[in-house]
C-alpha cells in the first residue's frame, strides 16, 4: 500500500499551485490575508462548476466552463470574471430558475438552483467582487481543471490529496496522509466506537465490525443505526477536510449496511433519517444519510480561512455525488453551520452565566433584510437578543433549527420566496451569534488582561508593552466552545470522536506568515518577499514601516504564547517559561478536554513521546487515557516521496478512559527501522489487532 491508490502526477500538483498562485497574484489590490482567502474561494467555485458539469447538470455540456470562457473572450477580452463567473454565482446558481432574467437564461442556459455551497454570497464578494480580474488569472486554473477531470483516480480522490498537501504546505511540508494510515485512524475511532455501543447493546464485544454485522438481528441493527446517527465527530484542525470526508465515507458505509439488516424484517426498526426513499422514487438512497451525517454528526474547525473553504468544498462535493437530479442540490445542507472558522486553542470552554449577563452588548449591526412589521407566529423569529446567557442559548437553538428546516412561517406575512426566507433566518442567526460572540470576547479579554495579567509589545509607545485590548483578543479569532457546543459539552460531556491531523511546528512568528499578512505593504514598499525571506535583518534596518509591522506581528504571537502558558487549559504542554510551545501538543491536550468520558481519539501530530521535554504530557495522558498506540513514522523509506527525508510524524490513538496499562510507544523513526510504503499497512493492521 502506497501513499494513494493512484499517486498524483507532478503535473497535477504543480498545476494546482500555479492556478492558486495566479488568482492570488491577480488580487494584488487586496490586503494579504483576504487575498489568499478570496483566491481560494474563486478556485473552489471553479471546481464546483466542474463537478456540476460532470454530473450533467449544466445544460448537459461536459465542457460548460471552458465553453463559457471561450465565448466570453470572443465577446470581450478580460471579461470572464465580471461577465461570466460573477453572474453565474450571484444571478444563476443562487437564484431560483423562475427569478432569473430571460437574457441571463439565454446566455447561460439551464442551470440548477444551488442555495448552499461555494456559490453563496460572502463578505469578500461584497467588498472585493467588483474589482477587475484579467482572463490570464483564470487560464492556469482552466487548464488544470481539464487535467483534473481526466485524472484516473477521479475528481474527489485526487482533489482530496491535492488540497491536503496545499494546506499542510502553508506551515510545513506538502504532506498527504497515507491512505493506510487514514483507514487505520478511522478504524480506531468510528469502528471502535460502534463496537463500544454494540457491547452495551449485546452484552459482549464482537471481535470486529464484520463479525458484528453477521450476528445482528434487525431490531439490534436498527438500534445501532440510531446510535450511529447520534454520534459526534470533531476535527478541531480540519485543514482541507480530507479526514472529515474519510469519516463521512466510513459512516455512510456502516449506515447502509446497518440499514440493510434493520430493513430486512420491518421498516419500523429504521430511524426516520435513515429510511429508504419510497419505491419508484428518483431520490438517491444515500442522500438522506449524507444530509443527516453532515448536519448532525460531523464538525470541523480551522483557523486558516482558505482551509475552511476547502473543507466545505470537499464535503459539498461529496454531497453532489449523492444526488441523482439537479433538483436534489437544493437539499444539500449549509456546511457553514458545521465547518467553522476559529482558533481551537483560544476561547471559553466554560461560560460564566453571571459574568456574561453583566456585559453590555455592542450596538447591533444593521440587518441585511429589513424586519417585517407583521408579528410572526409565536414570535419565534423576533429579535429577542435576550439578556441572560441561558436565554441566548435557547434562542440560538430555536433559530438554528428553524433555519435548518427551511421553515415556512414567513409565508404567512406575504409572498416571500423560500430562498429569501432561508436568507432571513440565517441573517437572524448570524446576528445573534455576532452579539453573543462580542460579549464572549469581552469575557475572554477580561480573563487575559485582569486575571492572567497579559500585556502586548508596543513598538511605537513610550513603554515596551501596553495593556491588552479587546481588539488584540479578537485578532486571535477565538472560538468559544462553551457557546457553540453548549449542549454537547454539558449534556454529553464532550464529543464521541476526535479525528485530526494537528498543526506542525511551534508557536512563533514566521517570516512566511508575515509576508502573507503584509503583502500589500511589501508591494507599497517595492520590496520583494524573497528579499525579506533571505535578508530580513538588512530589510528591517532600512525600512522603519516594515520594522514596526514586524514588531507588531511578533507581538501578537508573544501575548498568545503567554496566554497558552498561563491558561489553566494547557498545564502539561507549557512546561517552563523558556520552553517552546508546540502546536500539536497543545491541540492534543485540548482534544482530551473536549472528548467525552470513553470517547475515542485518533490523530497525526509531531513526534513527542521520546522527547525529554514531554514528560508531563506523557504522564498526564497515561493517567487520563488508555493509550493504545503511539507510532513514530519517518520518511527515510519515502512514505512521502516529495518531502524531505528528515520528515517525521506520529500517529496516536487513545480512549478517554485511563489509566494506560502498558507502554504504547512503537518507534519506526530511525533509518534502519523506517517503514516502507508497502509495509505501513501491515504494521498498522497488527497494531489495530493488538489494540483490540
Amino acid at each position: 500500500m502506497g501513499l494513494t491508490a493512484q499517486p498524483l502526477t507532478p503535473a497535477l500538483a504543480a498545476g494546482f499551485q500555479q492556478s492558486w498562485q495566479a488568482l492570488t497574484d491577480a488580487l494584488i489590490a487586496l490586503p494579504g490575508d483576504p487575498r489568499r482567502h478570496y483566491a481560494t474561494l474563486l478556485l473552489t467555485r471553479l471546481i464546483a462548476i466542474l463537478a456540476l458539469q460532470q454530473r450533467g447538470y449544466l445544460s448537459s455540456d461536459d465542457w460548460y466552463l471552458h465553453n463559457q470562457f471561450g465565448q466570453s473572450q470572443q465577446r470581450q477580452r478580460d471579461g470572464f470574471f465580471a461577465q461570466v463567473l460573477q453572474p453565474l454565482c450571484q444571478q444563476g446558481f443562487t437564484l431560483p430558475v423562475e427569478e432569473r432574467p430571460p437574457a441571463f437564461v439565454q446566455r447561460f442556459g439551464s442551470l440548477p438552483f444551488v442555495p448552499t455551497g461555494p456559490f453563496r454570497f460572502t463578505e469578500l464578494d461584497q467588498r472585493w467582487g467588483h474589482i477587475p480580474l484579467p482572463d490570464a488569472a483564470f487560464e492556469p486554473a482552466l487548464n488544470w481543471l481539464a487535467d483534473l477531470e481526466a485524472a484516473p483516480a477521479g475528481l474527489e480522490a485526487t482533489l482530496g490529496i491535492l488540497l491536503e498537501q496545499a494546506v499542510n504546505s502553508h506551515d510545513g511540508a506538502a504532506l498527504a496522509t497515507p491512505e493506510p494510515l487514514l483507514e487505520a485512524l478511522c478504524d480506531r475511532t468510528i469502528h471502535a466506537t460502534l463496537l463500544d455501543r454494540a457491547e452495551v447493546l449485546l452484552g459482549h464485544r464482537p471481535k470486529s465490525t464484520e463479525g458484528l454485522l453477521q450476528e445482528l438481528a434487525p431490531a439490534e441493527a436498527g438500534a445501532l443505526l440510531s446510535e450511529l446517527g447520534q454520534l459526534s465527530l470533531l476535527d478541531p484542525a480540519c485543514g482541507s477536510g480530507r479526514f472529515l470526508v474519510a469519516a463521512l465515507n466510513q459512516l455512510l458505509d456502516l449506515a447502509q449496511r446497518l440499514r440493510a439488516i434493520a430493513a430486512s424484517e420491518a421498516a419500523k426498526t429504521v430511524p426516520t433519517w435513515a429510511k429508504l426513499p419510497p419505491t419508484g422514487s428518483a431520490l438517491s438512497p444515500t442522500l438522506g444519510l449524507y444530509q443527516h451525517l453532515t448536519t448532525h454528526v460531523l464538525y470541523g474547525l480551522d483557523l486558516w480561512p482558505p482551509a475552511v473553504e476547502m473543507a466545505r468544498l470537499q464535503l459539498w462535493l461529496a454531497g453532489v455525488q449523492h444526488t441523482t437530479r439537479s433538483s436534489d442540490l437544493t437539499t444539500l445542507p449549509d456546511l457553514t453551520l458545521t465547518i467553522l472558522q476559529g482558533n481551537a486553542l483560544v476561547g471559553l470552554v466554560r461560560v460564566d452565566d453571571e459574568r456574561f449577563d453583566q456585559v453590555q452588548p455592542k450596538r447591533r449591526a444593521k440587518a441585511k433584510i429589513s424586519e417585517p412589521e407583521t408579528p410572526l407566529q409565536g414570535n419565534l423569529l423576533q429579535p429577542l437578543i435576550a439578556d441572560s446567557y441561558q436565554s441566548v442559548l435557547a434562542e440560538r437553538q430555536v433559530r438554528l433549527e428553524h433555519y435548518r428546516s427551511q421553515t415556512q412561517l414567513l409565508a404567512e406575512v406575504g409572498n416571500v420566496p423560500a430562498y429569501a426566507q432561508a436568507d432571513f433566518l440565517r441573517d437572524r442567526l448570524d446576528e445573534l451569534n455576532t452579539i453573543a460572540h462580542g460579549k464572549l470576547n469581552h469575557l475572554l479579554w477580561s480573563e487575559c488582561s485582569q486575571q492572567l495579567g497579559l500585556r502586548i509589545a508596543d513598538p511605537v509607545g513610550h513603554r515596551p508593552t501596553r495593556p491588552l485590548s479587546q481588539a488584540d483578543v479578537e485578532a486571535a479569532h477565538p472560538f468559544h466552545w462553551g457557546f457553540y457546543f453548549h449542549q454537547r459539552l454539558r449534556d454529553q460531556g464532550g464529543f464521541d470522536i476526535v479525528l485530526s491531523h494537528f498543526p506542525h511546528g511551534v508557536v512563533e512568528a514566521t517570516q512566511s506568515g508575515f509576508v502573507e499578512r503584509y503583502a500589500t505593504l511589501f508591494k507599497h514598499k517595492n520590496v520583494a518577499p524573497s528579499t525579506f525571506l533571505h535578508n530580513r535583518q538588512s530589510v528591517l534596518t532600512i525600512d522603519t514601516d516594515l520594522t514596526q509591522s514586524w514588531a507588531e506581528y511578533r507581538g501578537q504571537f508573544a501575548w498568545l504564547s503567554q496566554y497558552l502558558r498561563r491558561s489553566e487549559h494547557y498545564p502539561h504542554s507549557s512546561q517552563g517559561s523558556q520552553s517552546r510551545l508546540h502546536w500539536s501538543r497543545l491541540f492534543l491536550e485540548r482534544t482530551v478536554q473536549l472528548l467525552r468520558p470513553d470517547g475515542r481519539c485518533a490523530v497525526v501530530l509531531d513526534p513527542f513521546w521520546a522527547q525529554s521535554n514531554s514528560a508531563s504530557l506523557r504522564h498526564w495522558l497515561e493517567r487520563q487515557t488508555a493509550l493504545a498506540t503511539v507510532l513514530d513514522l519517518s520518511n527515510h523509506q519515502k512514505l512521502w516521496p516529495d518531502a524531505p527525508t528528515r520528515t517525521t510524524l506520529c500517529a496516536l490513538w487513545l480512549r478517554h478512559q485511563g489509566p494506560t496499562q502498558a507502554s504504547p510507544y512503537s518507534a519506526y523513526a530511525k533509518p534502519d527501522s523506517a517503514l516502507t510504503p508497502a509495509t505501513l499497512g501491515e504494521v498498522l493492521q497488527r497494531l489495530i489487532h493488538l489494540a483490540k
